[in-house]
């Protein structure tokens, strides 16, 4: 009987039961949170600005948006939350402010609760600017180019976006000047159009967020005039000088026997005794004679402006100091050389103070010459050689017309002056 059982049993396949699924978590409906952009970064502004960050329900169940917090100087524009975002519906959060940050998204997505954006806004700097030149403590010179030079940089403006501005202490707003692309920016600085004396320079910039930045530099103008900046209405010419407009030079004589020609400026003084003067001069093309002067007429003992002719050279009988460059030997004016020579006089009278051979002078070329007169010290230099150095025997300080002088004899030559400047000494070590 057991036997039949078994042998019955065995016509069946044993088979483990099989439960029916019971619904599972991972086929739940759910949310699922993402943040665009995962990161702000405004670059460098001028002040608070916003952005926006958009929060999105990639899910299939509604995102419940608990909160949305910033750090640093950062706020949520409008917060709307707590709410319920659907699936595939987003959100636009404004944030607004400045420097680094967060945003933390808060949400009850399970897998990523709190998402954080970073945040950041560079807030700008003011500009820079550095003096390029004059150098602090610089004295200007009366003539040549002379710029006011700077260079200038910002963290958000191109630098050929960026206006410079020059002013003094003393004669206001000097100009303006566009940068180029490496920051460099000038304007001319001209002697005759501003005030002798010392000046406390302003060089400023402002970016277009209006920030300022400026840097100060001392000079001092030198006091004095160049014959390109003068009006030829205030120079004096008497016997036989002129000015030749088509060469731009002063012509004293002409290679014509017997002349004197003198020249003055006489629109201002200068004090003889503080003075430096520079220009060229030409004396050939004739025979050989007589000479020409460089000359401080005394503004308060004159009664005229030229002198004898011949060994005179123009200046005698001219209260005041005179260099002469002597290029005819006139053993009865006190010459004490037959050479070429330079000497200094004074007060128009022949007697030679001091004295120096020259090389030959009568060569065909314009010749460069320089005096300093410092108190009763005086230098004479040509062609860069220094040929007088020495103190004056009586004080040299009265009001003086600065001027030249030239003759002819019964020998002659042109005697032609250029390049004039005249600089008063009134800069502390000028």
């Amino acid at each position: 009987m057991l036997l039949a059982l078994f042998a019955a049993c065995s016509d069946y396949e044993l088979t483990e039961k099989t439960e029916a699924p019971e619904p599972g978590f991972d086929s739940m409906p759910l949310p699922e949170v993402e943040v665009d952009p995962g990161a702000v970064d405004l670059g460098v502004l001028c002040a608070a600005s916003s952005a926006t960050v958009n929060v999105h329900n990639a899910g299939d169940a509604d995102l419940q948006v608990l909160g949305l917090a910033t750090t640093g100087d950062w706020a949520v524009v409008a917060d709307p939350s707590p709410l319920a975002l659907a699936p595939g519906a987003t959100l636009a959060v404004e944030v607004a402010g400045m420097g680094p940050g967060t945003l933390t998204v808060a949400t009850d997505d399970l897998d990523e609760g709190e998402v954080e954006v970073p945040l950041q806004a560079a807030t700008s700097t003011p500009p820079e600017v550095t003096w390029a030149s004059p150098d602090e403590g610089a004295i200007l010179p009366v003539s040549g180019a002379t710029r006011l030079e700077a260079t200038v940089a910002d963290d958000l403006d191109p630098a050929e976006t960026l206006v410079v501005s020059w002013s003094s202490d003393v004669d206001g707003p000097l100009g303006s000047a566009t940068a180029d692309a490496s920051g460099y920016a000038s304007i001319p600085w001209n002697a005759a159009d501003h005030t002798p004396g010392n000046h406390t320079l302003t060089v400023e910039v402002t970016d277009s967020c209006g920030l300022m930045a400026d840097q100060q530099r001392s000079v001092c103008q030198d006091l004095g005039y160049d014959v390109e900046t003068l009006d030829l209405s205030t120079w004096h010419f008497e016997g036989s000088a002129t000015w030749d407009a088509v060469n731009g030079y002063v012509e004293l004589t002409r290679p014509v026997t017997n002349q004197a020609g003198t020249a003055f400026q006489t629109v201002s003084t200068v004090n003889a005794d503080d003075v430096t003067i520079d220009f060229l001069f030409f004396a050939s093309g004739g025979t050989g004679a007589d000479g020409l002067s460089l000359t401080a007429l005394d503004a308060d003992r004159m009664t005229g402006f030229v002198g004898s002719t011949g060994g005179g050279i123009g200046y005698q009988g001219l209260p005041g100091w005179s260099i002469e460059v002597d290029t005819w030997y006139n053993g009865e004016y006190g010459d004490p050389t037959e050479e070429d020579h330079i000497s200094f006089h004074l007060d128009g009278d022949y007697t030679v103070l001091a004295w120096a051979t020259l090389p030959e002078m009568e060569d065909g070329a314009w010749h460069s010459m320089s005096v300093v007169v410092s108190g009763t010290h005086v230098t004479a230099t040509i062609d860069g050689v220094t040929y007088l150095d020495f103190d004056a025997p009586r004080s040299l300080a009265f009001p003086a017309y600065v001027g030249f002088t030239a003759a002819t004899g019964s020998v002659t030559n042109f005697h032609l002056i250029d390049a004039l400047v005249v600089t008063e000494s009134v800069c502390e070590g000028g």
